[in-house]
């Protein structure tokens, strides 16, 4: 599985493409119901990708930091993966819970995009209707795939600032969202 995420991932040729890949690989390979994929600008995680969210958690998650609470803050602060079985049991996640509910998720998991040099581009997280844990396969190949998307995505990204296509991807998405 993780060639041909890979394989579809190295087929895109424009960043926003492989970001828009690598959310769908990964909501595919959880079976969520829900995803999104944020990337660094500066010291905060951006939404610039989304699966099936609403606007409100949209505007609730827009910037997140490394404090957090949530399991894309704890990633970004801990620089691994982060999974929530329940967030209703989760005390850190008590200040996202209505976020939760509102939503229609109970569970999270939220995994930094990282290269091998340890560099962090982003986070991408997926969210289950009902209490859930990826298998430890799953896990494995995600974190496989993140390691991998994340060389991939500095070499499209080039010279660009990270911040920059960050800010213009979150940008665009809120513009669609909101029309």
């Amino acid at each position: 599985m993780l060639e041909q995420m890979t394989q579809r991932l190295q087929s895109q040729r424009s960043f926003e493409a492989a970001i828009e890949t690598l959310l769908n690989d990964v909501v595919a390979l959880h079976g969520a119901e829900y995803g999104d994929l944020q990337l660094l600008a500066g010291h905060e995680l951006l939404i610039v990708a989304q699966r099936g969210l609403p606007v409100a958690f949209l505007q609730a998650f827009r910037r997140v930091g490394k404090t957090d609470g949530s399991a894309c803050g704890r990633a970004l602060r801990r620089r691994q993966t982060i999974v929530i079985r329940d967030v209703a049991t989760d005390v850190d996640y008590a200040p996202r819970r209505r976020d939760a509910e509102s939503a229609g998720y109970r569970a999270v998991q939220s995994t930094p995009i990282a290269a091998r040099s340890g560099t962090v581009i982003g986070v991408v997280s997926t969210m289950f209707a009902n209490a859930h844990a990826p298998t430890p396969i799953e896990l494995d190949t995600l974190g496989r795939y993140c390691e991998i998307a994340a060389e991939y995505l500095l070499g499209l990204l080039g010279s660009e600032s990270l911040a920059a296509k960050a800010e213009c991807m979150s940008a665009a998405l809120y513009a669609e969202a909101l029309a």
